[in-house]
């Protein structure tokens, strides 16, 4: 989700944590970090050289010699730096190197040597042009701004650099690495340019044409190589893939851009535990979820134009469902939308600075004259609904809400029915008003009895709200540990979902259970499944698209069984794809819907070999 800033949240029984941020570092850790840059690369102990405002860096530049470090005072200095030897640039309070429309604003062509705290700005428009330029290994940058660039940072042919803690904001392309390897980009802050992030790998035999919008970009062999012959040398030095020696990309923002990022080579998107925060990839709607709430999406991002996969992608708070009302600066959210009676209630609240004023639990929200909102209020969340303001009613209970967030604790009532919280500021206006419920959680099945593998429906209500609340499939008197099968409720909490039953007969249950968890809070009547007799095929949907999953359900199939997907009226010989039973007697199967429309059928046959027809589906129509 679009955003400046985004906070994460700590795992919590209750989803209420502290607020964290992963990629953004304080001034003591920033500190460290350049402490351990100069380390690093000014570990041969050199000179210093200190440059002045008035002065030119380059003569201090060529003055010094391997090892050395540069020191730069705060100051405008106009130039187009070249570093020829492996020396240490290093700004005091942030000094500002403007390539005045030219060339590149800092050029690395040796090895070891670093930029560290700068501003640079004002590169030329042409296609290798940057604010820092570097053509060697091994070189450092680190807790510089670089700002309005053709290129941000631009690494060509190199490998082993760290690039780290550095804000990269409105250039055309934020960090570009061309035929570069066995690099670190981290924690840097790639916000507000055409592109993030960019992976780019050209093969010996091809060109690949760079994107208009530009932002890391990774090329494996050199764009201007003299001939195929070295083309070929320098792919097999890193892997035709580059999967052997992979650039390491984690814990940077991505904010803002026009395009986050691209790669189309093998690069690692993240350290193993952390990845990157994409703010067009960190909410719900967006595609990330956070069940577990430890700040992490619970699916990867794929990172367009190869088969990259950032692992450990940052979650935002919104990927965490939550319901919420809001009026201004003013919120207030739960994490969940019913409770049981008596249960404690954890009400998460935000409002601005320096305010106060309290929050009461009342009964039955009535709806305004009008049947709207509050002027301004918007209620969030799956299922909160609106919340009228309505007149003044008694409160149930009442606390005082200090600060600018936090929690407060309320008793759920003793009695099943609809609440809500109301929210006062110090004068007494209510600011808004937000739902919930007390119920006892149910679970009621369609059937008391069914065939082996028959659907059943399981109705449930009173569930939680949580987003990973969950009902799952068991055999009688099992442990909660061992279900059979199992869905989430997706935060709903009432509806009906169906099940298939076992393939053997028995007696079994279902029991529905909180945030993910073995917090049993419902069970359902037994059900008693007999062997199915006859055979059946059934599929599901009736309709589908292209490439949808279609669910295909038998019975009575023998040992050697196998089904087969057809177009209608087309011979048994000429299937579309074939899946065996795999000595089930009745079970389900998935197949994906062909990319061609019509009306096509699935057809189960005693063996793949003779292929003597047992039964058949009915009509799906894909298109």
């Amino acid at each position: 989700m679009r955003r400046s800033s985004s906070s994460v949240r700590d795992k919590r029984g209750d989803g209420l944590g502290r607020a964290r941020h992963p990629c953004r570092l304080n001034p003591s850790t920033i500190a460290i970090l350049i402490s351990f840059s100069l380390l690093i690369i000014g570990s041969a102990a050199g000179a210093t050289l200190t440059v002045a405002p008035g002065q030119k860096i380059q003569t201090a530049i060529g003055a010094a010699g391997e090892g050395d470090t540069v020191l730069v005072e705060s100051g405008v200095y106009r130039e187009n730096l070249v570093l020829n030897q492996g020396i240490v640039l290093s700004g005091i309070g942030r000094p500002l190197i403007d390539a005045g429309g030219s060339g590149s604003a800092v050029t690395l062509r040796s090895e070891g040597a670093g930029v560290v705290g700068f501003e640079v700005s004002g590169s030329g428009p042409g296609e290798m042009d940057a604010g820092i330029r570097v053509l060697a290994d091994n070189c450092t940058l680190a807790d510089n701004h670089i700002f309005g660039n053709s290129i941000g940072i631009l690494l060509q042919e190199g490998r082993g650099a760290a690039i780290r803690n550095n804000s990269v904001q409105g250039n055309g392309v934020g960090i570009y690495l061309e035929t570069s390897w066995e690099n670190e980009i981290s924690f840097n802050r790639i916000s507000d340019n055409g592109l993030g992030v960019r992976a780019i790998k050209i093969n010996v035999s091809e060109s690949i044409t760079e994107s208009d919008a530009g932002g890391v970009s990774i090329k494996y062999t050199p764009k201007n190589a003299p001939n195929s012959e070295s083309s070929a040398v320098e792919v097999s030095e890193i892997g035709f893939s580059g999967a052997a020696r992979e650039n390491r990309i984690f814990g940077n923002e991505l904010l803002n851009n026009d395009q986050s990022a691209d790669d189309d080579g093998d690069n690692l998107w993240s350290d193993g535990a952390t990845g990157n925060h994409y703010d067009d990839f960190d909410s719900i709607e967006e595609g990330c979820r956070d069940r577990d709430r430890d700040g992490v999406c619970d699916s990867p991002r794929t990172i367009p134009g190869g088969f990259s996969v950032d692992q450990h992608p940052v979650a935002s708070e919104d990927a965490i469902l939550k319901y919420g009302a809001k009026s201004g600066d003013f919120e207030l959210f739960l994490y969940r939308s019913t409770f049981s009676p008596g249960a404690e209630i954890e009400l998460g609240f935000r409002a601005p600075e320096n305010s106060s004023g309290r929050v009461e639990l009342v009964a039955s929200p009535l709806p305004s004259a009008e049947g709207e909102e509050e002027e301004g209020a918007e209620v969030v969340g799956a299922e909160t609904g609106g919340a009228g303001t309505g007149p003044a009613q008694a409160a149930l209970e009442s606390r005082p809400l200090t600060g600018s967030s936090g929690a407060v604790r309320f008793t759920a009532p003793a009695s099943e029915g609809s609440y809500a919280f109301r929210m006062y500021d110090r004068s007494g206006a209510q600011i808004a008003a937000l739902p919930f419920s007390v119920a006892i959680a149910e679970l009621v099945v369609s059937n008391a009895t069914a065939g082996t593998c028959d659907r059943v429906n399981v109705s449930f209500s009173g569930a939680p709200g949580f987003e990973n609340d969950w009902i799952g499939l068991y055999a009688v008197g099992s442990g909660d540990e061992s279900p059979l099968s199992r869905r989430y409720l997706d935060g709903t909490d009432d509806g009906t979902l169906t099940f298939n039953m076992p393939s053997s007969a028995g007696s079994y249950e279902f029991r529905m259970f909180e945030d993910d968890g073995f917090t049993r809070i419902a069970a359902s009547t037994p059900v008693e499944v007999e062997v199915s007799a006859g055979v059946r095929v059934e599929a599901t949907p009736a309709r589908a698209s292209p490439g949808e999953a279609i669910t295909v359900t038998f019975w009575g199939a023998k040992p050697a069984s196998a089904i087969g997907m057809y177009e209608m009226t087309r011979p048994d010989k000429y299937m579309i794809a074939m899946l065996w039973t795999n000595g089930r007697t009745c079970g389900t199967m998935t197949f994906a819907a062909p990319r061609s429309p019509g009306r096509y059928d699935f057809r189960l046959f005693e063996d793949n070999v003779h292929r003597k027809l047992m039964g058949a589906s009915n009509v799906v129509i894909v298109g």
